[in-house]
């Protein structure tokens, strides 16, 4: 486990996506431990925008974000299409709750002339948003089911469920996560 806090064997390899002698980006979520480069990474998680990143910077692995590298979610189309008429969610600053963490992501909804609202765009996803107007948080489905299965089972309370999802995005303290524990908790009891 130790040898993965580390580049390893991989530090001379090339990135596994374009051949680009400089690769600095890997995923926890993907399955093996090759290095990509920015571009080849926001590639490779088109499809997967809730993957949590990892960037070395020449001694160690420092957390990263596919926002920083530019991926954006478009809602209100089919997966890999864009859309013509995207408007930016509130700010800019959509935050995703999710089994692996508190994810700050860049997402568009369709504004074309024939969309769905907002709700409707995020619930096709299978995002639950925290309010019907304006919503700048939601949690997948997945999330709403884990915890649903933990509380049956366990008891686990909705505060407790909460830290343990802040710890799991960052155990140290040190960054702040944007995210009041209200906000899952009207999430959680709307969804019930």
């Amino acid at each position: 486990m130790l040898r993965l806090e580390g580049q390893g064997d991989i530090s001379a390899e090339l990135c596994s996506g374009c051949g680009n002698p400089h690769p600095e980006y890997r995923c926890e979520d993907c399955f093996g431990i090759e290095l990509r480069c920015s571009s080849c990474t926001v590639l490779a998680h088109k499809n997967l925008p809730l993957h949590r990143l990892q960037q070395w910077n020449g001694d160690h692995f420092e957390t990263a974000s596919l926002k920083n590298l530019g991926l954006r979610i478009q809602l209100g189309h089919t997966l890999g299409h864009t859309c013509p008429n995207p408007r930016h969610a509130f700010n800019d600053d959509f935050i995703i709750i999710d089994s692996h963490g508190v994810h700050e992501v860049s997402l568009d909804f369709c504004d074309c002339t024939l969309a769905t609202t907002h709700v409707q765009q995020l619930l096709r996803m299978s995002l639950f948003p925290s309010t019907t107007a304006d919503s700048k948080t939601a949690a997948t489905f997945r999330l709403l089911e884990e915890f649903h299965l933990l509380s049956l089972v366990s008891k686990v309370s909705a505060y407790e469920f909460y830290y343990a999802l802040m710890r799991r995005s960052d155990n140290t303290g040190i960054s702040p996560i944007k995210i009041l524990p209200n906000g899952m908790s009207r999430s959680i009891l709307k969804q019930r």
